[in-house]
């Protein structure tokens, strides 16, 4: 293979395990989602192993959280027993199963807990003395600016997540790179 072609190949592949890792993801599954993101044709395990020099073991664990992601899927090959994995190559499909999976439950859990919490200083204020009157107060100013704040981003995955068919992804992210 090309030098260019090589050079280009491993920068992308170890600059998507740097990002995964960014995100909260192991290295290794950006390094294995580049690697079948970059093939034109599946990948067994096996070649996954010995592309990316790691263990057989890591490839078979992180793939099966690539495929819970949505990140990858395994395809049938005729006539072979190994199995063989391809990417999924929409990127907007993968941010929108990450955000779904991850995200989205997360920034219910903030506003449950702050609700609760919000709940909990308000039962509390009879017994409270001047004192923590007062930091209670404070602690329900900052709890409502961080609520509102957890609403938007809620509102925000919702439009992304609830109404992904009446977004024209493809076309509102087309670029000439040409």
């Amino acid at each position: 293979m090309h030098k260019s072609l090589v050079t280009v190949n491993d920068s992308t592949v170890s600059g998507l395990g740097r990002l995964a890792r960014f995100f909260g993801f192991s290295e290794v599954m950006g390094r294995l989602y580049g690697t079948l993101l970059l093939r034109p044709q599946p990948l067994s395990l096996d070649d996954l192993a010995e592309e990316l020099q790691i263990s057989k073991g890591s490839v078979s664990m992180n793939m099966r959280a690539l495929e819970r992601w949505g990140m990858a899927h395994e395809v049938w090959m005729r006539g072979e027993r190994k199995k063989y994995y391809e990417a999924e190559p929409d990127l907007w499909q993968v941010i929108r199963n990450v955000l779904n999976g991850r995200e989205r439950r997360e920034v219910q859990v903030a506003l449950e807990v702050l609700h609760e919490s919000v709940d909990k200083l308000k039962a509390a204020e009879d017994e409270l003395s001047p004192e923590e009157k007062e930091l209670a107060a404070f602690y329900l100013e900052r709890m409502d600016d961080l609520q509102a704040f957890f609403q938007v981003a809620q509102l925000a995955l919702e439009t992304v997540l609830g109404n992904s068919e009446s977004l024209d992804f493809e076309e509102i992210t087309k670029f000439d790179i040409g």
